[in-house]
């Protein structure tokens, strides 16, 4: 009976352990440019930041996050907020992660960047937005005509450059997320394997 006791709390254990590390990529395409077009190299305004504008319709859970472009030893920095607008104009309210890195692709190539447990909530409105101060190779963009899009559980989608939303452009943009219920919390996980040990420990004494 130990044995099975123990058995099922492990594998309860290595279930949601797996689960909690399992997302769904998705790469945000405005549905009236699927295909996107390639521009000359520039800078082309990446150095004031370009982004995604966006809501959820339910809480999602991201592990990383990413943006497609064709680069050679540049220094790429990275920020996800929560924003307000006003008009075009938008104001960053908390800076929910923050990173960058030297960069070389391969050609044009995604770059992503890993999040350690961040949370979007319902009625909030972020911006996910990249940054770099020189030349790119090419530059990459959908036409996206500040037409709003919904896409999955993300809501509102829109280009953003530097202060400003209804970007008639918008970049190739990714991140993993996940509904946040679907992840279990910390201390699930840890009074699991407590009771595991506890079983362990109350065995060996016997």
């Amino acid at each position: 009976m130990f044995a099975n006791l123990l058995r099922s709390a492990l594998l309860c254990t290595a279930f949601l352990l797996g689960g909690a590390s399992v997302a769904a990529p998705i790469e945000f395409v405005p549905p009236n440019d699927g295909v996107g077009t390639d521009y000359p190299a520039a800078n082309d305004s990446w150095w004031m930041g370009r982004g995604i504008t966006f809501g959820v319709n339910a809480r999602q859970s991201l592990s990383s996050i990413g943006f497609l472009h064709d680069l050679s030893n540049m220094d790429v920095t990275y920020g996800l907020y929560e924003i307000s607008t006003n008009g075009i104009t938008l104001a960053k309210l908390a800076t929910l992660a923050s990173g960058g890195s030297t960069v070389t692709t391969n050609g044009r190539d995604w770059i992503d960047y890993a999040l350690g447990g961040v949370v979007l909530d319902t009625g909030k409105l972020y911006l996910l937005e990249f940054a770099f101060a020189g030349e790119a190779n090419s530059n990459f963009y959908y036409n996206n005509e500040n037409v709003l899009w919904d896409q999955g559980a993300f809501v509102g989608l829109d280009g953003a450059m530097g202060p400003e939303v209804l970007n008639f452009v918008v970049a190739a943009f990714r991140l993993d997320a996940q509904d946040a219920a679907a992840v279990p919390e910390p201390g699930s996980i840890a009074l699991l394997l407590v009771g595991a040990a506890a079983l362990v420990r109350r065995r060996s004494r016997r």
